[in-house]
């Protein structure tokens, strides 16, 4: 008889006091919580430890012991490696056993931000420090993370974001819905959308920046940190800005500061303006579906107005076309 896979993701002593780093007589591995809302789930919990000083004193605080799939491993590996970006959580230890890829990480507590809140400039700085480094360098990546190519696009036009509109319209029907459709079914055969790929610099991602992943201290002596990898993927860099950051905002500001910081140059002014109207186009289009699924109609056409706004200025910087002066 084939025993049952364990549920529990391990946690290992010596990786808790190797991430430590310092001289200790043991560590302890303690109770077990869910991690959110009391609901009880195999897949993510908060696991309390110990950490037995030589001296005979005792710290006690928690980590994260977590399911994971592949590409947040990957990530949350290569993350550990940028400098300087400072909201990016640790990894303490990962593996792999019956049930498939485990992580551990410390446990940060405070709460998320609202879905729709602004995202903290910090965050952006960090995700520049992500991208530079990796810029020209995506193809070193594991296969292991999903690429945004042109087979992803259509995926992402033709069936995910759809499979949430028809959610929403037997929920709710709303014309809303039928327009963003129309326009999923358009731009999934669009030009526009696939040459985006070709002419747009691809570094590692974070995948969905918003409110809901930031998680904020209950004290002032931390900075904001961007949780949840499972989305990692590679592609053009400002899918992971303009989602919850338009041009004139501070977090654009603040990632075009930190780029230029460690880069020793501005990042070039078409690539920012280019890359952020095309990731506002095809991001907002992507989750227009599961945001008219969630929070209603009016922040879904809110979505499909920003995208068909976006892309014809896209199309504009394709052929060159400068706005007009004020």
């Amino acid at each position: 008889m084939t025993a049952a896979p364990k549920l529990h993701v391990p946690v290992r002593e010596v990786a808790v006091a190797r991430w430590l780093s310092t001289d200790l007589a043991a560590i302890e591995i303690g109770q077990r919580h869910p991690l959110a809302g009391g609901v009880k789930s195999p897949l993510v919990e908060r696991v309390e430890v110990s950490a037995v000083r030589t001296t005979g004193g005792r710290d006690r605080f928690e980590v994260v012991a977590k399911r994971a799939a592949t590409a947040e491993v990957i990530a949350l590996h290569e993350i550990a490696t940028v400098p300087a970006a400072d909201a990016f959580p640790e990894l303490i230890d990962a593996g792999t056993d019956d049930s498939g890829p485990w992580v551990v990480m410390p446990f940060y507590p405070g709460s998320t931000l609202p879905w729709d809140a602004e995202v903290p400039e910090t965050v952006f700085a960090s995700l520049a420090r992500l991208h530079y480094r990796y810029l020209g360098r995506s193809s070193t990546l594991p296969v292991g993370l999903p690429r945004v190519n042109e087979n992803f696009c259509r995926q992402a036009l033709m069936d995910f974001s759809p499979s949430w509109i028809l959610d929403a319209q037997r929920t709710r029907p709303h014309p809303v819905h039928d327009r963003a459709l129309d326009l999923l079914h358009r731009w999934s055969r669009d030009q526009r959308i696939h040459v985006g790929l070709h002419v747009l610099p691809a570094a590692l991602l974070h995948g969905d920046v918003y409110g809901h992943n930031v998680v904020v201290a209950d004290d002032e002596g931390r900075r904001p940190l961007l949780i949840d990898w499972g989305s990692a993927r590679v592609g053009p860099t400002m899918l992971d800005v303009a989602l919850s950051a338009d041009t004139s905002s501070g977090g654009f500001s603040a990632y075009l500061r930190a780029w230029e910081k460690v880069a020793g140059c501005p990042l070039d002014p078409w690539q920012a303006e280019a890359g952020h109207a095309w990731a506002t186009a095809f991001g907002n289009a992507m989750f227009v579906g599961a945001v008219a699924a969630r929070f209603g109609p009016t922040h879904a056409e809110r979505m499909l107005n920003k995208a068909e706004v976006a892309l014809e200025r896209f199309g504009q910087l394709l052929a060159g076309v400068q706005p007009p002066a004020n």
